[in-house]
């Protein structure tokens, strides 16, 4: 912008963040007419300005001018309508504006709507969700048939969680601001504000470009495993280890000849063994058979059984519970007076190297994954049948909600399938879903449409 007369705010340019007209819907025809009698106010009024139909040349990194808005703009513009929340650019700009206004409050934000739309209708911004969850589908899609590479911007969307959580503050986030409206702006006193901003306030420092990206830690599942006991007598390790503090260089007669750091089990030596460390070993093991009394008195260790043969005449014992504390169902048949148990989960007892399964299994899945999520039922849950705001379930409950393993949830809403999936995938009305359930959120289980075919199996939501 060439002047003979110097700009008011010489160095400290006004941005602007909008989404260009468009034909691809009526309402989006004018949204950015705004743009261009502002910019004509601005030059009037000797104001210095950057926009992207100007200040991107051919070949220039558009992202980069996008985090410029964001982190070097002392005064910002946001033309906002329906096209730029839509726009994977504006909603970059957008998200990169917030983050430097919560490093800089201090900075200037002046906004104007654009359109005819409501942020604090419901069913709009339901819209609005629907669409990057349409377009998080899309980025998937394209990962897993390896289409094509993702573009930055398409990065920037996944690593941003699609604005999920963006679209969902809309409303908080331009309610707390003093916006105009493009149908009724006074152009001569919106840009008025801006004179006084730059006459009356020292320019600030800020930060040129924004912080690296950095993923937020996702949580860890651990699977649980049984724990068996080896109630084999082991041979005392009768090795010798170099107690010695000094580096191993320091005594050559005493230095064990392969060892290279201090504190290492000595493979081979020439002096014999220190009497001091000789006695290592034999404290180790009787802190090992404390620990194995503790173990055994608590009750958690895997029981050792001979070998039980059932018979008419001689009845099988059924135990109370098995190793994940579930209580067998007993079934009695008054021909032979047998009993016979039948348990939902897999239940191995480990004597040595002796294994023996007396249970029957009524919930084999092969080699599918849900037998790695079982998980043992907490004292409060107990099976049952029930309804909640978003479906039905059958199976095991915990404050009113899903709860347990084996539970079939049947959707009436559309809703999370785990609020700590960090992609947010939803259930959909009519869907079915039998697997393991923890306080009302799907940890895995397979998935069926209203029809009653397998849309996914073992799915997992990521955590």
């Amino acid at each position: 912008m060439e002047n003979s007369i110097e700009n008011i705010n010489q160095g400290r340019p006004v941005y602007f963040s909008y989404a260009r007209n468009s034909n691809r819907k009526p309402e989006w025809e004018h949204i950015s007419d705004c743009v261009d009698t502002l910019l004509n106010t601005l030059t009037d009024n000797h104001l210095e300005y950057r926009v992207d139909v100007k200040d991107i040349g051919m070949g220039d990194k558009i992202s980069k001018f996008e985090e410029e808005i964001g982190w070097n703009s002392e005064v910002v513009v946001i033309i906002f309508s329906d096209k730029y929340f839509r726009s994977m650019h504006c909603m970059y700009e957008f998200v990169q504006i917030k983050k430097a206004l919560e490093q800089y409050p201090e900075k200037r934000l002046m906004c104007i709507k654009s359109g005819d739309f409501n942020l604090a209708d419901f069913s709009y911004i339901r819209e609005l969700e629907r669409y990057w969850s349409n377009q998080k589908v899309d980025y998937e899609d394209i990962e897993y048939h390896r289409l094509r590479k993702h573009s930055g911007t398409e990065i920037a969307a996944c690593e941003n969680g699609f604005y999920l959580d963006d679209i969902r503050e809309l409303y908080s986030f331009f309610s707390a601001i003093n916006y105009s409206n493009a149908a009724n702006i006074n152009y001569d006193s919106f840009v008025g504000d801006i004179v006084r901003y730059y006459k009356t306030t020292p320019k600030p420092k800020l930060t040129p470009r924004p912080p690296k990206y950095t993923p937020k830690p996702q949580a860890q599942t651990v699977k649980p495993q049984a724990q068996t006991v080896n109630t084999q007598a082991q041979p005392v390790n009768t090795q010798t280890y170099n107690t010695d503090p000094r580096p191993y260089n320091a005594n050559p007669q005493s230095t064990p000849q392969f060892a290279q750091n201090n504190g290492q089990r000595a493979v081979s030596t020439s002096q014999p063994a220190d009497k001091n460390s000789s006695k290592v070993p034999i404290a180790i093991a009787a802190v090992l058979v404390v620990a194995l009394v503790i173990y055994l008195m608590s009750g958690k260790t895997t029981t050792t059984e001979q070998p039980v043969t059932t018979t008419a005449e001689q009845p099988a014992a059924t135990p109370n519970t098995d190793i994940n504390g579930n209580v067998p169902t007993v079934v009695a048949i008054a021909d032979n007076n047998t009993t016979n148990t039948a348990n939902s989960s897999n239940t191995t007892n480990t004597s040595n190297t002796t294994n023996r399964t007396n249970t029957t299994n009524t919930s084999n899945t092969g080699g599918s994954k849900m037998s790695d999520k079982q998980e043992k039922p907490t004292s409060n849950s107990q099976t049952t049948t029930g309804s909640w705001p978003y479906g039905q379930w059958t199976g095991g409950t915990k404050n009113g909600k899903p709860h347990g393993s084996n539970v079939t949830v049947i959707y009436s809403t559309e809703c999370l399938y785990n609020s700590k999936d960090p992609l947010k995938r939803k259930a959909k009305p009519g869907q079915k879903v039998v697997g393991m359930y923890e306080n009302g959120m799907l940890i895995i289980g397979d998935i069926y449409d209203a029809s009653g075919n397998l849309i996914e199996k073992d799915f997992e939501p990521k955590m």
